[in-house]
């Protein structure tokens, strides 16, 4: 996809679809409105195309980290690149390893859609119904821009830690996610995914460190629920 830079999308959220379950990688699908003439699609990644292990890691909870909120609710409606190399908009740079935004050993192993039980899709619905055309609700979303036939954001998940898919979109202060500020009240909060397969031991470049895994899933202290948490 072409203009693929990571950054982050701000704005509001006007309409919503979840692919059906069939679909081998479904994904829950959100137009973000900027402005009258300016709309973008969010494609947020539900079901991994690994066959062993398709159901994806998840979280959500409350952001506490008072600069990045302060830095992010004073920023204009619209797409803003963010690279923590070259020090654009570095205070913002998500790295679900190194930002200290969310225990990780909280995630959970959750399916797409299964009708009447505990699942991502009812889970972020319930949330995007509550925002849906709510002047009282900012949505941003951390990911990679593309602009084809549409202008949107994917790669809403862990960007790091890929062993035997994706391992060339490695990258440490460039994994993806979402935030909803409710304004009212003042309460963040954030919503972030991750794959089974992704190790959680990754060097300066996001690549899982030798001896992080086995037979292509991490293992010992790489593990989402074994990592030793940073900061």
């Amino acid at each position: 996809m072409s203009n693929s830079k990571y950054g982050v999308l701000i704005g509001r959220v006007e309409e919503i679809k979840a692919d059906p379950a069939r679909d081998k990688t479904p994904h829950y699908k959100i137009n973000i409105w900027i402005r009258d003439d300016e709309i973008y699609k969010v494609l947020i990644n539900c079901q991994s195309i690994n066959d062993k292990t398709p159901q994806l890691l998840y979280y959500m909870g409350e952001v506490c980290q008072a600069e990045i909120t302060g830095i992010l609710q004073n920023m204009e409606y619209g797409f803003h690149e963010i690279d923590y190399a070259n020090n654009i908009n570095p205070k913002i740079a998500v790295d679900y390893i190194r930002s200290g935004l969310f225990d990780p050993h909280k995630m959970k192993v959750i399916p797409y859609d299964i009708s009447g039980k505990y699942d991502l899709r009812g889970l972020i619905e319930k949330d995007m119904k509550k925002a849906l055309n709510n002047d009282g609700i900012n949505i941003y979303v951390f990911g990679i821009h593309y602009n084809n036939d549409d202008k949107g954001i994917h790669n809403i998940h862990m960007n790091q830690g890929n062993i035997e898919f994706y391992s060339d979109e490695n990258r440490i202060y460039h994994d993806g996610c979402f935030f909803l500020h409710f304004t009212e009240e003042d309460k963040w909060f954030g919503y972030f995914l991750a794959f089974q397969n992704q190790s959680w031991c990754t060097d300066d470049g996001g690549n899982p460190l030798e001896g992080s895994y086995k037979e292509a899933y991490p293992t010992g202290e790489c593990c989402y629920n074994t990592v030793k948490i940073k900061g």
